[in-house]
């Protein structure tokens, strides 16, 4: 990673990444809005192939990548140009996630409450409200194999979040690296949480005080008892593959957390097209390939036409 200290960094001079993919235009607004009203600096990465018209939004910049690059690789585009412009905290969202007035404020604050007792923090992340569920989220620790706990008012150590509405300093970015660019999409968020906690050392920090609306998936289906989000079959693909990348190929989970993930890869790749709306062979092969291509570690952008 190149040295970013280099760049004059104001720590509260947040800029907001925003990656969009063939965006509602009255949802993105909507989003774009909620940011604005936390008076931070707005950059929206577009992934679309085709020339998206963003109208009507608040002061923003636009990178158009002109093509799907994945998130991961659109959200490095916007984080190294925000390190540019001398940035101090990234702020991540994705395109149909909506924030209170007083959200930046809120984990800001958050943030100093940090420094105040000697945590050292890689990234902040709120409580979500799931709007395809109708309720918020539960949290996540390692402990060792993965529990979920309710928040709690204030600081909570978690072992990961989702990528909006997640807050990162410049500063740890440096050291940790950016986000994993052959993963594409899904276990992004997931792949640099575990990176900072257990390679570097950082702590993940959730802020039990402060709740966002993000919607999560294509909607959901009940599964024994569960209400599991379903996604299209090309999703279902880097789910499955990306949890077996991670399980066999790389270093940031610890060991019991990689033998749970490929378990549940290997759960998912039949499970999946079982509860998928139809047609579910076109699952069944995603999940399959997916599976497969993990275990030979081949990596990047797939098509499964």
């Amino acid at each position: 990673m190149k040295n970013f200290s280099k760049s004059k960094m104001n720590f509260y001079d947040t800029y907001c990444i925003i990656v969009t993919f063939f965006p509602k235009q009255q949802k993105l607004a909507q989003v774009v809005r909620s940011i604005a009203a936390n008076n931070c600096k707005i950059v929206i990465i577009d992934n679309t192939t085709e020339n998206t018209e963003f109208k009507d939004l608040p002061d923003h910049h636009v990178i158009r990548l002109g093509k799907n690059t994945g998130i991961s690789y659109a959200q490095n585009v916007g984080i190294r140009f925000a390190i540019e412009q001398g940035a101090g905290y990234i702020w991540l969202s994705d395109q149909d996630t909506i924030y209170s007035r007083d959200f930046l404020e809120k984990m800001l604050a958050a943030a100093i409450d940090c420094r105040k007792h000697g945590i050292n923090f890689a990234a902040l992340a709120p409580v979500y409200f799931d709007t395809q569920k109708r309720s918020p989220q539960p949290f996540i620790r390692h402990n060792p194999f993965t529990e979920k706990f309710t928040p709690m008012g204030g600081l909570n150590e978690i072992s990961h979040s989702i990528a909006s509405g997640t807050i990162i300093p410049i500063t740890v970015l440096e050291i940790t690296g950016l986000m994993q660019e052959n993963l594409f999409i899904d276990w992004v968020d997931l792949e640099w949480c575990w990176r900072a906690k257990n390679i570097f050392g950082y702590r993940i920090i959730g802020v039990g005080d402060v709740l966002i609306q993000h919607t999560l998936g294509d909607g959901f289906v009940v599964f024994l008892g569960r209400k599991v989000s379903i996604r299209s079959p090309l999703r279902h693909y880097y789910m499955v593959r990306n949890a077996v990348h991670i399980a066999l190929h790389s270093r940031s989970a610890t060991i019991p957390i990689r033998c749970e993930i490929f378990v549940k890869a290997v759960a998912w790749t039949f499970i999946f097209p079982l509860i998928a709306p139809s047609p579910k062979r076109q699952h069944l092969r995603a999940t399959l390939t997916g599976l497969w291509d993990g275990l030979r570690n081949h990596m990047g952008q797939k098509s499964l036409t």
